[in-house]
């Protein structure tokens, strides 16, 4: 791993704390497995058509120390409909992680991370010079025979950059790493550890399965869009930046972890996506 992060074994270990695992049920009573990570402060990023029309049943951080109570959860959508991507507003915390001296792996942790840094490439500023970058994604696609969840790591490139001409008004990265359900609502990271994009649907013809398309990430400014529209400034280094990106006032708040009166979490409105899995 290059970029000053150390070996691939403590790139993983590093940002391993910030995934969480999705679990959630269709309206056909059907179960489906998507992937969250951590932008700070409790706010857990995932893809729209992983939790949208779906009722949430668990939130698993690969921390088990690290609980989420689904009485805390709030949904939050970008007004575009297009822009596959939610935000959770939870009480999710890396604090005690942090503090204590635990190794989750057998490889070394150079510091520490509770929270994946949103890139600040803006969409004027995408171009293909990005093609053939490095790119780390993780998630949660289900493994044949395996009893429960697993983080999957697996390393690539940008193979290509498109503006589709339906559905994202945002760029793609079309990425080398095979699409596989699960990982929808996973980082796309750089090799220095910044959020490239969020891995939505994967790019499909006749509704074919998501392993015979391609491999996408939704780039950042959608995200960005999301938090500016809500106030919300999650994360020390997200702040900083967000700052400096959108000429906001200096020593921006952070938030309160949790909504301020939990809401249940309920099956929404409209249509189904496409399943996480």
């Amino acid at each position: 791993m290059s970029d000053g992060t150390g070996s691939q074994l403590d790139f993983f270990s590093r940002f391993a704390p910030c995934l969480v695992c999705v679990e959630s049920r269709g309206r056909d009573g059907e179960l489906g497995v998507g992937t969250a990570f951590h932008i700070g402060d409790g706010y857990l990023v995932t893809a729209r058509h992983v939790i949208e029309a779906r009722e949430l049943v668990s939130l698993t951080p690969y921390e088990s120390s690290a609980e989420i109570s689904l009485e805390s959860v709030e949904i939050i959508y970008p007004s575009d409909e297009t822009v596959d991507i939610a935000l959770l507003r939870t009480d999710f915390s890396l604090d005690s992680y942090m503090k204590s001296d635990v190794i989750l792996t057998n490889g070394p942790v150079n510091n520490k991370v509770d929270h994946i840094e949103i890139g600040g490439h803006l969409d004027d500023w995408i171009n293909n010079s990005l093609v053939l970058m490095e790119v780390i994604v993780m998630g949660y696609p289900p493994i044949p025979t395996s009893p429960e969840p697993v983080l999957v790591a697996t390393r690539g490139e940008v193979n290509a950059i498109i503006d589709p001409y339906v559905g994202s008004k945002h760029p793609i990265f079309v990425l080398s790493p095979m699409a596989r359900g699960g990982f929808s609502g996973g980082p796309a990271l750089t090799g220095n550890g910044f959020l490239l994009g969020v891995i939505t649907s994967s790019l499909l013809t006749n509704h074919a399965a998501p392993e015979l398309g391609y491999g996408v990430a939704l780039t950042v400014e959608p995200l960005w869009n999301l938090l500016l529209e809500n106030k919300i400034y999650p994360g020390s280094g997200n702040r900083q930046l967000m700052g400096e990106l959108f000429g906001l006032p200096d020593n921006l708040p952070a938030p309160v972890r949790g909504p301020s009166s939990p809401k249940p979490v309920h099956l929404g409105e409209g249509c189904f996506g496409e399943p996480p899995f």
